[in-house]
């Protein structure tokens, strides 16, 4: 199995690709790996999270992109179809091509179209009683799940209409516009909740082809939003072409950190552990698949999941032992127990059958974003790379 290392990488050479299927826009990175072991890094500690200076730096740092509060309007009474119905209503909009993000909520499973989101950024939405905003910043190509609840108080999520690293800025409607929520961070970064941090959970960015056949008892999100939007076109551009904002050009709003190792668009899947940062290079991680490693002291395991083309990150402890996970052929086993795991992290078969892994916070997300947040970011990568 090859080993792989977390490390700064001191080079790097910009190439733009676009791949046609599941979650396209990454861009291929060449150049040479250099730097350091992850464990001579920050393996080892519990946590990394932000002193109140450095989140009093990141609010001075809000801008205004030229929206008022819910100018861009979230969607607050979402309507869904089945999903044998949802390319006849989505007519012009979804086809098999199409980006979703997909979410896989207790026995609840949903799409999300990107070509819907793009005009809204948030959906607000209940479950079974329980508050949940699925978000997306098309600036930075981040795609998030969010229960809405801020201390002991349920809410849901507005756009504040600024922007913090390109990103969108978030504010809960318990506190008002006032309260600033940034997209990736998912921690408030001014009174009166500065540093309290909103509970995340996984969304699956891939094709609505790859989706429906994974899940077919999907529903999908509708146009039936309250709000007329061009919802078949996206303002800025497609993941399938080559000279739109998502693979060509600057940024469009200012950051506070540019950071070198990878071309600012290329796609990674950004980990968060206590605060610490891993960043997975999407394409460079489909030949590998499986990983075992440590972040924020919590042993993980990241999975490649080629049915949907996307990076999956479990917690890796269970029932007071740590797992650790390799391939045999397609199939994917833990070797303490020999026990067969799904990629969504469930026990198929063996001593562990019917146990699912824990998610840890992760997201895909672009190469720029990810690092103006996390700057001490470090980077999966392979040994003799």
């Amino acid at each position: 199995m090859l080993e792989y290392r977390r490390a700064i990488f001191m080079k790097t050479t910009r190439r733009n690709f676009i791949k046609k299927l599941a979650i396209t826009g990454s861009t291929i990175f060449t150049g040479s790996f250099l730097g350091l072991r992850g464990s001579e890094h920050n393996r080892e500690k519990q946590s990394c999270r932000y002193s109140e200076g450095r989140l009093d730096e990141f609010n001075r740092n809000v801008r205004s992109g030229g929206q008022p509060p819910d100018g861009i309007p979230p969607i607050e009474r979402p309507k869904y179809v089945r999903a044998g119905e949802a390319e006849t209503v989505l007519d012009g909009i979804l086809d098999q091509e199409s980006i979703v993000f997909g979410m896989d909520y207790g026995s609840l499973r949903r799409a999300y179209p990107r070509s819907i989101m793009v005009w809204h950024e948030i959906v607000n939405d209940t479950i079974n009683g329980e508050n949940i905003s699925i978000t997306y910043c098309p600036l930075t190509g981040s795609a998030i799940g969010y229960k809405g609840l801020v201390g002991d108080g349920k809410t849901t999520f507005g756009t504040t209409g600024r922007l913090l690293n390109s990103n969108l800025v978030m504010y809960d409607r318990l506190t008002g516009p006032n309260s600033y929520w940034p997209q990736i961070l998912g921690v408030s970064i001014n009174e009166p909740h500065t540093g309290k941090e909103l509970e995340q959970f996984p969304l699956t960015w891939t094709t609505w082809q790859a989706w429906e056949k994974e899940y077919p008892d999907t529903q999908v999100l509708t146009t039936d939003t309250g709000f007329s939007r061009s919802y078949g076109h996206d303002p800025y551009g497609s993941y399938l072409k080559d000279d739109s904002y998502y693979q060509t050009g600057g940024l469009m709003f200012p950051v506070m950190t540019r950071d070198k190792r990878f071309p600012d668009k290329k796609v990674i899947t950004g980990v968060e552990v206590n605060g610490c940062a891993l960043a997975v290079p999407k394409k460079e991680f489909r030949k590998v698949k499986v990983a075992n490693d440590v972040l924020g002291g919590v042993p993980i395991a990241i999975i490649y999941d080629g049915k949907l083309d996307s990076i999956r990150v479990f917690g890796r402890r269970l029932r007071g032992e740590t797992l650790n996970f390799y391939l045999k052929g397609n199939s994917l086993f833990d070797s303490g127990t020999g026990t067969q795991w799904s990629r969504d992290g469930s026990a198929t078969r063996g001593p562990l059958v019917g146990e699912r892994l824990i998610p840890v916070n992760y997201f895909d997300v672009m190469w720029f974003g990810w690092s103006a947040f996390y700057s001490d970011t470090e980077v999966l990568k392979r040994d003799g790379a």
